[in-house]
């Protein structure tokens, strides 16, 4: 690879991380505040209800693709017809037959349960969108090779926006958690039109052999990784959620989802890193400087987001009127938080394994994850309830220390020294907002002091700790403003 083409890779893939960080910035500001006014409007057994079904439709979205779309954004050479309709066929047969087994087991789940219209109703909206998600995987990944993730961002704003604002709406009318099922329909079909009108492709049914065994090459290892991730993530929470019932497990939704506004820009940067380190695993300088670099710009926009959330999180509870409901999530919410912090600094690393072909090493660590999170997670969720599956979620995540040191056998990356400046300013900022509680100022005007003073303190540190880097970053915005100019 030459350097013009190195360098023109560099630069697509900075501007689309700082356009996909701003837009997921804006994502979750109406993700967040959306959320916020349904669990006014909502209880905590109906946000539980929609997030197990969610989970349940979730597992099925693993099992329609085996790894192809990864497949075909991790080829190197220009994919072709028959292979986007080859995976476009594929993964249509492995959708029906995944709506098939719902439509067998349902009935009978339903019956045993208990569940009624709200429960039928939410599953066939969440079944639509899993239908609409898998006649969007091709003209996505489209766009991803071209790492074109402006428009692939403009599609996800105007999702997320169009499902809250419906979804808000009409739990305002009282829909209770039908609210939930009209919003994913409507979003649902809102998107799949907006893509198709952005990113055609010569939709077709047909299945070549040579490119099946090709795709599949890489796709059936990706997707075996993805399925472990299945049985350790979604798989556990509907267990967790059978332990611990609805309402305790809205409790845990409500805690996540305040520790998933910073990873947003986490998630940023591993939508362009996957095809950009694909592109660069030959170049071994390139590619453990971009990896450096990506875990140390997480580190430090995700580390204080998570630090200042968790510190004011008692403020903004007590603060509105009739959200003290979710005061039993503060304490998971701070087990998260860690959780999180860990899982921000791992995920750039296994992203980094699957992008260079490296599988098996993350299988193994998949397998690693997937046996303590069934081993912890049950116990101290029977145990200790909502709290005990909190507090599993950092045992877990501590076992990624051993994640830190294989970055830095395989890539040279030295993990602890990347993310110590992060780190460190982080919990300066975290200790000073902690001690204006002794002031014992007025609940409002303590909250807003906490937000300024923790923001300055942050700022400030870094800028005499991590001055380079930070200019570094302002001139790559720079760079790219002048050539929106041009």
């Amino acid at each position: 690879m030459d350097q013009k083409e190195i360098d023109l890779i560099k630069s697509k893939s900075t501007s689309s991380v700082l356009f996909l960080s701003i837009r997921n910035f804006g994502i979750q500001g109406i993700s967040t505040l959306g959320f916020f006014i349904l669990t006014v409007l909502l209880g905590a057994a109906e946000v539980g209800l929609f997030a197990i079904v969610a989970e349940s439709i979730g597992i099925l979205g693993y099992f329609s693709d085996l790894g192809l779309a990864a497949a075909l954004i991790q080829q190197k050479e220009k994919i072709s017809k028959i292979d986007l309709r080859t995976t476009f066929t594929i993964q249509q047969i492995l959708v029906f037959t995944c709506l098939l087994v719902v439509a067998i087991f349902f009935p009978q789940f339903a019956t045993a349960k208990g569940y009624g219209s709200k429960e039928i109703w939410i599953l066939i909206s969440l079944c639509f969108a899993f239908i609409a998600a898998s006649f969007k995987t091709i003209p996505s990944v489209l766009l991803e090779r071209d790492l074109n993730f402006k428009l692939l961002s403009t599609i996800d704003i105007i999702e997320n926006t169009t499902f809250y604002v419906v979804a808000v709406f009409f739990a305002y009318l009282n829909f209770g958690a039908y609210s939930y099922a009209i919003a994913t329909f409507v979003r649902s079909l809102v998107g799949l039109i907006i893509i198709y009108s952005i990113s055609p492709w010569p939709i077709g049914y047909s299945i070549s052999k040579p490119a099946a065994k090709k795709l599949f090459k890489f796709g059936i290892p990706f997707q075996f990784n993805t399925f472990i991730a299945v049985a350790k993530d979604r798989l556990s929470n509907l267990v967790v959620a059978g332990i611990i019932g609805r309402e305790a497990f809205g409790i845990l939704s409500w805690a996540q989802k305040a520790t998933r506004v910073p990873l947003s820009f986490m998630d940023a940067i591993m939508k362009v890193s996957f095809p950009a380190f694909s592109r660069l695993q030959q170049e071994t300088d390139y590619l453990k400087k971009s990896i450096s670099k990506s875990i140390y710009f997480i580190a430090l926009v995700v580390f204080p987001l998570l630090a200042g959330i968790a510190a004011v999180a008692p403020d903004l509870i007590n603060l509105i009127p009739k959200y003290g409901k979710w005061f039993p999530a503060v304490l998971p919410l701070y087990f998260f938080a860690i959780s999180a912090a860990i899982a921000a600094v791992t995920t750039p690393i296994t992203n980094a394994f699957n992008a260079v072909g490296k599988i098996t090493t993350t299988t193994k660590l998949m397998i690693m994850w997937t046996v303590l999170t069934w081993i912890f997670y049950p116990v101290l969720s029977i145990k200790y309830g909502y709290i005990g599956t909190a507090i599993a979620s950092v045992i877990v995540g501590a076992s990624s220390f051993y994640v830190w040191y294989l970055a830095n056998k395989i890539f040279a990356v030295n993990i602890l020294n990347t993310i110590k400046t992060p780190l460190f300013t982080s919990l300066i900022m975290l200790l000073t907002i902690l001690s204006i509680n002794y002031l014992n100022l007025p609940l409002f005007i303590s909250f807003v002091l906490k937000i300024i003073i923790g923001f300055a303190v942050y700022l400030t540190l870094n800028y005499f700790l991590s001055r380079q880097q930070i200019f570094w970053f302002v001139d790559q915005l720079k760079c790219l403003l002048v050539k929106k100019s041009v």
